[in-house]
């Protein structure tokens, strides 16, 4: 995927560096990569293992499912019902474009958008006094 070259280059890069001595967190800081620690070295192992190669992502065409149409329809969605609990948003999404995404996930997104669920607003019961 053509979009996806960028990302294997600066990979790809990140290893060079991390061949060179560089520490993991140094070399994906200069190569503009963000990863964890397990992952870094596990790409290292691979790309000591089998070269450029182990740079891909590894999809095999999936691509990810949060593309930028899927975004701003789950944003307008998100906008236009605040109250709405993710299950129901993950049912919708699958309903409309067949994409099936776990309620953690949408959480984070809902969260990184600035457009968690809002709490619906619970007035108290007033108990009548015991004393007369």
């Amino acid at each position: 995927m053509v979009e996806d070259e960028p990302r294997q280059r600066a990979k790809k890069q990140m290893m060079v560096l991390m061949q060179a001595g560089h520490g993991w967190q140094e070399a994906a800081r200069l190569s503009g990569v963000r990863t964890s620690r397990s992952s870094a070295y596990r790409w290292f192992h691979e790309f000591r293992k089998c070269g450029e190669a182990a740079c891909q992502d590894g999809r095999h065409g999936h691509p990810a499912k949060m593309r930028a149409p899927l975004l701003q329809w789950l944003e307008g969605w998100c906008r236009a019902h605040p109250q709405a609990p993710s299950s129901l948003l993950q049912k919708e999404l699958q309903e409309h474009f067949g994409v099936v995404m776990s309620i953690t996930h949408l959480n984070r997104l809902r969260a990184a958008l600035g457009l968690a669920r809002q709490a619906v607003e619970r007035k108290k019961k007033h108990l009548p006094s015991l004393s007369s």
